[in-house]
């Protein structure tokens, strides 16, 4: 069976449309991702990770597009570089924020990401927006600040501006690859073609460092390594089809459900215990993905 025939199966087994029922897989499968990575994180060094990840996700990927027998490097290559590029930056902008900030700091900085993608599509490649998306967007984001716990609001005030220009970086260059990523499947670009570029660039960056940060993993980090690798294929995967579909105002927000599916999973594996923030943010999330959902919300 093919690519297209599994993702056409997918979609027919689903009462959501192709593009909502692709992001919500995406976002489990970036979920569970997030607690492999927890895992190796334990001993293993970011980079290695990284680079793991990349050799895994590129595997998957050359493999798929022999079968598929298609052309790897696709029509639109000054594009597709530039998405390769800007989500590798990103990556390790966003990771470099994780170590600097809290986690629950740098999540907050990073999901502002929707509002960037929504705005740079609009100037990029003209997507229109709408109150309904907008307001979305902006609950979404309150949604996870709520869940996050409010920070930076108490006992909160030794800011570091250059941590902060990182990860607000980070979170652009976030939404800038996600809407390439857009304009390369609206220019008809394989799926397949525009997830190979990222980990094309993210393996040899990170192979110069190597040497010195490299640690031998055991056996049951391997086993995380490679399910990172695994989850990370199977969310790109879901991505791209959904920024296929939807155009990217819309499929962006959709990302936030992400941040109440962590917080399941912290509580599964790592027991971790919700609270009020949980729960009203949890809502507010939900609510904005209804409202990016609703027919009101349609882009012509």
């Amino acid at each position: 069976m093919d690519t297209k025939k599994i993702i056409t199966h997918i979609a027919t087994f689903s009462p959501l449309s192709p593009g909502f029922t692709y992001m919500a897989l995406s976002a489990v499968s970036f979920c569970f991702m997030s607690v492999f990575v927890k895992f190796a994180g334990h001993s293993l060094p970011t980079i290695q990770i990284v680079f793991v990840r990349g050799v895994v996700t590129l595997a998957f990927t050359v493999l798929l597009i022999f079968r598929e027998k298609i052309s790897p490097f696709g029509n639109h290559k000054k594009l597709l570089i530039a998405r390769g590029i800007t989500g590798t930056i990103a990556l390790f902008l966003v990771y470099e924020s994780i170590k600097r900030f809290p986690l629950s700091e740098a999540t907050v900085i990073q999901y502002l990401f929707p509002i960037f993608t929504a705005l740079i599509a609009a100037f990029i490649i003209s997507e229109p927006l709408n109150k309904n998306i907008i307001g979305a967007i902006l609950l979404g984001l309150f949604g996870v600040y709520a869940v996050l716990g409010f920070p930076f609001l108490i006992g909160y005030t030794d800011i570091d501006l250059s941590s902060v220009f990182i990860a607000i970086t980070g979170s652009f260059l976030t939404g800038l690859a996600y809407v390439l990523v857009r304009q390369s499947t609206k220019l008809d670009e394989h799926p397949l073609v525009v997830m190979f570029y990222f980990p094309l660039f993210t393996v040899p960056f990170c192979f110069p460092f190597l040497f010195s940060y490299w640690v031998k993993p055991s056996l049951n980090e391997w086993v995380f390594l490679l399910l990172v690798g695994i989850c990370t294929q199977l969310g790109q995967f879901f991505l791209t089809h959904g920024y296929k579909e939807l155009p990217a105002a819309k499929a962006a927000p959709l990302s936030y459900i992400q941040v109440p599916l962590a917080m399941v999973m912290g509580i599964i594996f790592f027991e971790e215990v919700i609270d009020l923030n949980f729960i009203i943010g949890s809502a507010l999330v939900f609510t904005s993905i209804f409202l990016v959902m609703s027919k009101k919300a349609e882009l012509k």
